[in-house]
């Protein structure tokens, strides 16, 4: 193992790891430099560069210390990494908190690590130590974590995986805008993302993971962390985004050619940018319009893709969709293939059960003429309960096929009646609503309408589900 190699092997620890993919990125393209010397390199961005507006990340380091000048704050942070790699540092040994390793430990605080606490509440610490007692290699990672990042909404903003290789990617990505902003002599500070919200900054990472490196998330679990926090003042917070594996393969199948154009047309219509209130989505120009007193603007696809989503802020808190889907689909085709995935592999829907629902919706069409059809749309809309859903599936779909086909297959078993239609972990609401999904999807097919004021009915009261 080189010298470099130490400070990048993965330890769980998400600014441990960025930081260590910093130093790695950075090696790669200053080989002849050895740890401190690159601890130089980077300290000479933030000091020259950013002028050592690095307050988010460390309270009182050497480097945001106003009391020092330039040179001071560069000489003052060589001096005490110097101090970390010879030892000369007060020290103790034992195992490191980041890396667990069994090495000789310093005191880390705000000063010099992410969200610690100050050494002056010694009580904060175990046994009353001045800090969080860790190697020196992890307190070294921290110092490149600034470089790593980017401000979202005023904070700083990481993305860390359970796949190292997408950590590394987000690391790869900033590195790469930071310095060619530095050799381009425009670097002044954090880099800013264009994103308006955690919600749209994960989705589009996964955007560039399938356009460019689709192959490192084959086979591998890929949930994503994003981390926002400040650690400046007297008011040090973080939030946490989590966007688990099974969103990420969700996701990744909408982009697929077959899915993509009905998934980013559905969504398209969430978009929203607080700059532009009012701002609608024209479904036949594919932009977003935005009128004022003033001026009249159109937002194109890859203007308004930076914007909040709604949907994608729904996905990422573990909320239902589905009514969104089916207001959309009322109106618009939409492949119900995306239902069915979504159902079963983020709302725990059985597949018999959608089975069933697509099984009930053939027989429906089977059933009825076009106005046996609005009819049974118009029932199954003013469905608001457990109760009115069983009297549908029992009188429309059960009884009926009964009476049109008394010695055939019959339209529903006690089984699937009770394990897979109203179980204890159904939704009566959720089943109601992927049955009209797949009643407006046959519409669509056949180009029959259905009269908006009888779509109309279902959204009342139901918007905020």
């Amino acid at each position: 193992m080189n010298e470099i190699q130490k400070y990048t092997i993965p330890t769980g620890d998400p600014f441990a790891d960025i930081g260590g993919y910093a130093i790695e990125e950075i090696s790669k393209r200053e080989k002849q430099k050895n740890i401190l010397e690159l601890i130089e390199y980077v300290t000479d961005i933030y000091v020259e560069k950013w002028d050592a507006k690095i307050n988010p990340f460390f309270l009182n380091s050497k480097i945001t210390q106003p009391a020092f000048n330039k040179e001071r704050k560069k000489e003052e942070t060589r001096k005490y990494f110097q101090s970390l790699l010879d030892n000369s540092a007060e020290h103790t040994f034992g195992f490191c908190r980041m890396t667990g390793e069994e090495t000789n430990l310093f005191p880390a605080g705000r000063d010099n690590s992410i969200l610690s606490g100050s050494g002056t509440f010694v009580n904060f610490h175990h046994f009353f130590e001045t800090g969080i007692m860790i190697s020196k290699e992890a307190i070294i990672r921290f110092h490149f974590i600034p470089i790593a990042c980017e401000l979202l909404q005023g904070k700083i903003a990481l993305i860390h995986s359970s796949n190292p290789d997408l950590t590394k990617l987000f690391v790869q990505n900033k590195i790469k805008r930071n310095l060619a902003d530095v050799g381009r002599n425009i670097s002044e500070g954090i880099l800013k993302s264009e994103y308006k919200s955690p919600g749209t900054a994960l989705f589009r990472f996964i955007d560039q993971i399938i356009q460019e490196k689709e192959e490192i998330v084959r086979d591998k679990t890929s949930s994503l962390t994003l981390y926002q926090f400040t650690n400046f003042g007297a008011t040090p917070e973080i939030k946490i985004y989590n966007l688990p594996d099974s969103l990420f393969r969700f996701y990744q199948m909408t982009q697929r050619i077959k899915y993509r154009e009905d998934w980013n047309k559905f969504t398209a219509q969430y978009y929203y940018n607080s700059e532009y209130k009012g701002a609608k989505w024209n479904n036949t120009s594919g932009n977003i319009e935005w009128n004022s007193k003033k001026e009249s603007l159109n937002f194109t696809e890859k203007d308004y893709q930076s914007w909040n989503n709604r949907i994608y802020n729904k996905l990422l808190n573990d909320q239902s969709i589905l009514f969104e889907i089916r207001k959309w689909s009322s109106k618009e085709k939409f492949d119900f293939e995306i239902v069915e995935i979504y159902q079963i592999g983020l709302r725990n829907m059985k597949s018999e059960t959608i089975n069933k629902i697509n099984q009930m919706t053939d027989l429906i069409f089977k059933m009825n003429d076009d106005d046996g059809i609005r009819k049974a749309v118009k029932t199954l809309s003013g469905a608001r309960s457990n109760y009115d859903l069983r009297r549908f599936i029992i009188k429309d779909v059960v009884s009926k096929n009964y009476k049109q086909n008394p010695d055939g297959e019959p339209a529903l078993t006690v089984e699937e009646y009770a394990n897979y239609l109203f179980s204890d972990s159904n939704s009566s609401l959720e089943t109601r609503d992927v049955l009209l999904i797949a009643i407006y999807q046959k519409l669509h097919e056949r180009n029959m309408k259905i009269d908006d004021l009888i779509i109309d009915e279902i959204e009342e009261d139901e918007s905020d589900e």
